[in-house]
């Protein structure tokens, strides 16, 4: 039997084993769908920059190399995270995809795909906040004949495209950032919806993120009435992408566009123009479906995470607003997991 099984090769996942090691805790598993570390990260497009600079988006245990207050690309956060994992030297099982957990008075019982099952008394929920992009299924009947992307689905070969007319759908960070990729050699109209806050990147020359833990505000528990303010306003840092930013640089903003448009019998045209491509940039959803079993006692009007903590020995890391602002983001991976050792008691094996 294990010590703690941890669900997801990412970057919550491998902090989450190295920190369990700092509590003394080695016999400890990662289990991974994929077949390599960060595939969430791997899978994102081309051209991806994350918006907290390197100091911010490292690990516990290991530096990031590179100047600490520039940002890091996607695929130089995915080499970081292969190094983290092979100097940390962590017991990775790869091709591990979990698909039942049971839970008794001796534990959990964890059955992976390929007919493997594992045994222990924490289980350990990393599987990110970034697994299943929404997306959109065309009709057969619908006029419109071309492709709708998500973020990961785009590809290099779709971005670097030319004099094509492209709908973006979704104006969080990754829809504005796609949006700015794309007009350079195509037209481009990004659908927005509610009015954004933006954040400045730096501040006194500085990260943002570095303010924003300075004065505990990454920290704040979701309740504080400032927390829910936040939570609200949802903003993030103006990477370049306030509005009037992207129309300078020759995007055209429209209002929120309906997704059944996209089924419509007629060709699909803004401002006159007949869309070419399509990119859906509206969010990702869970899937915990395997946790199913496992959780099939809770009152079922009681939201996931509720759920996962009635139960003694599983948690859930890396979630949006899971404790905080911090929760969903790299830097706030070890103080979610303080929070466990303080409001649990450790486990003796």
């Amino acid at each position: 039997m294990k010590q703690a099984i941890i669900v997801g090769a990412g970057h919550a996942g491998l902090a989450t084993a190295y920190l369990l090691r700092q509590k003394g805790y080695h016999k400890v598993v990662i289990l991974e769908a994929s077949n390599a570390v960060g595939s969430a990260w791997r899978n994102r497009y081309e051209g991806l920059t994350l918006f907290t600079s390197r100091r911010y988006s490292q690990l516990p245990g290991l530096n990031i190399s590179g100047n600490a207050s520039e940002y890091p690309s996607k695929q130089e956060f995915v080499e970081y995270l292969e190094q983290y994992a092979a100097a940390l030297s962590l017991d990775i099982r790869f091709g591990r995809k979990v698909v039942d957990v049971r839970n008794d008075t001796d534990g959990f019982t964890v059955n992976c795909s390929n007919g493997e099952t594992y045994h222990s008394k924490m289980l350990f929920v990393c599987t990110g906040a970034f697994q299943i992009p929404h997306s959109y299924q065309l009709d057969s009947n619908s006029f419109y004949h071309g492709k709708v992307f998500t973020p990961e689905s785009i590809g290099d070969r779709h971005l670097t495209c030319e004099n094509e007319n492209w709908l973006v759908i979704g104006d969080g960070a990754s829809g504005r950032q796609l949006a700015k990729m794309l007009v350079k050699k195509n037209q481009v109209f990004l659908s927005t919806g509610k009015a954004r806050t933006f954040l400045p990147q730096r501040f006194l020359g500085r990260d943002i993120f570095f303010w924003l833990d300075k004065l505990g505000l990454t920290r704040l528990e979701k309740q504080h009435w400032l927390a829910k303010k936040m939570r609200k306003k949802d903003p993030f840092p103006a990477t370049g992408s306030r509005n009037h930013q992207l129309a300078k640089a020759g995007i055209t903003l429209c209002k929120r566009f309906n997704l059944n448009k996209l089924n419509s019998e007629k060709p699909i045209t803004l401002k006159g123009q007949v869309i070419d491509k399509v990119i859906i940039t509206t969010g990702y959803k869970n899937d915990f479906s395997w946790l199913e079993s496992c959780l099939a006692e809770q009152a079922s009007n009681k939201d996931i995470f509720d759920k996962v903590s009635d139960i003694s020995g599983l948690y859930i890391l890396s979630q949006p607003w899971l404790n905080s602002r911090g929760s969903g983001l790299i830097m706030g991976i070890e103080h979610d997991f303080n929070l466990l050792d303080l409001l649990e008691c450790k486990r003796s094996f």
